[in-house]
Order: C-alpha cells, then structure tokens, then sequence
C-alpha cells in the first residue's frame, strides 16, 4: 500500500489489524465468562442425584418425576452445567408430572 507521497501506509494498516483483532478476542472472552457455569454448594450430590441419574434422566413415571423435584428443592441454586442456559431448575415454571405414567389407576393412590 503506498500513497500518492511515496510514503509507506503498511504501518498504518498492521496497526488497525493489530487493535480490531484485539477488539475481537475481548469480545470472545467476554462471551466466555458471562457464560460461565456457576456451581453450588451441593453440586457434586446433585449431579449424582438429578444430572446424571436415570431417576430424573430417563425415568418416566410420575413417582420419579415427583422425586426429582422433592431433590431440587432440597437443592436450591443448584442446575445441571448441560441444562440450556434458560432453564434454571429441573422443573421450570408450569411444569407438572401430571400425564406421566404411573399418576393414574389404582397404583396412583
């Protein structure tokens, strides 16, 4: 790059290379840790419990569901790190174990 002086403008150019690259990474970084997954006090037991069970992963009665919940409460502040962002306990507000299997019949009672 060179201008109508004869002088070099490549400098000039690094250097505004230089500032929008940084400008770039501290974006990414903010990014990062306003993201970053916060733990709570009973976090391991938790994770044992709700996160990675199959009581409150893949179970699909109603008695397992309940159960989940009865956890969380136990647990306040406490989420799963694979949980979305948005969801911020194991059952979000309006959710209900109504309609699982198990919550209706003569073994609901």
């Amino acid at each position: 790059l060179k201008s109508s002086g004869n002088q070099t403008l490549l400098p000039l150019a690094l250097a505004m290379m230089s500032v929008a690259m940084k400008f770039v990474v501290g974006l990414l970084l903010l990014g990062q840790s306003a993201s970053e997954f916060e733990t709570c006090k009973t976090q391991t037991g938790f994770d044992i419990t709700v996160c990675k069970s199959h009581l409150c992963t893949d179970c699909k009665l109603a008695w397992c569901c309940q159960k989940c919940q009865k956890l969380q409460e136990e647990n306040p502040g406490c989420r799963c790190e694979d949980w979305p962002e948005a969801r911020k306990s194991y059952t979000d507000e309006g959710f209900s174990c109504e309609g699982k299997f198990g919550d209706q019949g003569d073994y609901a009672k």
